[in-house]
C-alpha cells in the first residue's frame, strides 16, 4: 500500500534487532516506508492494520517458524497477494525447500547484502505494480551469465519483461545479458535483464507455467521500448 507520500511499504521480520536495523539501513535511502516486526504476534497485528507491499521474512521468528508465517499469509485470501521474500542461511537447502513449499515468492541467502536486498525489492515491487498486458510469445532467447550462454524459448512477454522456460535456473537477482530474436523479423533486441522470480521444480509459483525464470528488463532505451511495444500491439491485434 502506498503511503500518502507515494512511498511503498516494506515489512522486515527478524527476531534479532541488529539484523533488522541493518536491513533498515540498507533500504532507508530508497524512501521506502519501513515496518518492523520480530515475532508472530506482531506480524499478525500489523497485517490486520495495514497491508505492506512486500515482506522480507527471516526463518527465525520468535513464537513461530518463518515458513509457517509465510504459509499463513499465503493461505489468507486478503493477504496472499503480498510478495513474501524468505531469508535463509546460506547452504541451508532444507530451509529453502520448506520456504518454497510455504509459497514464498523468492529466496535470498543470509548474511544479506545491501545490493541484493535492494535489487530484489525493486524487482518484486516493479512486477507487482505492472498492470500491462502480458501476451503469449514464443521466441528464442539467448541469455548469458558468467560468460556462459544459454538458449531457451520465452513463454510470454510484457513491456517490462518475460518468462523464459528453462532448466538453467539462476538465483533471484542475477543480472543477465539478453538477446531476443523477434519471430518473422530481422530485428533483434539486445538488452540487460535480471531474474525477478522462479518457477522451481520444488515450488511452482505459477502452476500454469513450466519450470523457468521470470526476467525483468533493465534499462531499455527508447528505441528498444518501442520495439517491444510494437510487437505487443501486433500480438494483441
Amino acid at each position: 500500500m502506498k503511503t500518502e507520500f507515494g512511498r511503498r511499504s516494506i515489512l522486515l521480520v527478524d527476531d534479532i534487532e541488529l539484523f533488522l536495523e541493518l536491513e533498515k539501513t540498507f533500504l532507508h535511502r530508497d524512501r521506502f516506508d519501513l515496518l518492523m516486526a520480530s515475532n508472530a504476534e506482531e506480524i499478525m497485528q500489523l497485517l490486520m492494520k495495514r497491508k505492506p507491499d512486500l515482506i522480507f521474512m527471516d526463518m527465525q521468528v520468535t513464537g513461530a517458524r518463518g515458513d509457517d508465517v509465510c504459509r499463513w499469509i499465503k493461505q489468507d485470501p486478503k493477504l496472499s497477494s503480498i510478495p513474501v521474500i524468505m531469508v535463509v542461511a546460506s547452504g541451508d537447502h532444507d530451509a529453502e525447500s520448506l520456504c518454497r513449499q510455504a509459497g514464498c515468492d523468492a529466496l535470498i541467502q543470509s548474511p544479506v547484502k545491501r545490493q541484493q536486498l535492494l535489487s530484489v525489492a525493486r524487482n518484486i515491487l516493479e512486477l507487482a505494480d505492472r498492470q500491462q498486458a502480458r501476451v503469449t510469445a514464443r521466441m528464442l532467447v539467448h541469455f548469458k551469465k558468467n560468460n556462459r550462454e544459454h538458449s531457451n524459448f520465452s513463454v510470454n512477454l510484457s513491456h517490462g519483461g518475460m518468462f523464459i522456460a528453462t532448466q538453467e535456473i539462476l538465483p533471484v537477482g542475477s543480472p543477465l545479458a539478453l538477446r531476443l530474436q523477434f519471430p518473422g523479423k530481422e530485428q533483434t533486441l539486445n538488452c540487460q535483464g535480471q531474474v525477478a522470480w522462479l518457477n522451481h521444480s520444488e515450488f511452482h509459483r505459477k502452476p500454469h507455467l513450466p519450470m523457468g525464470m521470470g526476467v525483468a528488463f533493465a534499462g531499455l532505451s527508447a528505441p528498444q521500448q518501442e520495439l517491444v511495444k510494437l510487437y505487443l500491439v501486433r500480438k494483441a491485434a
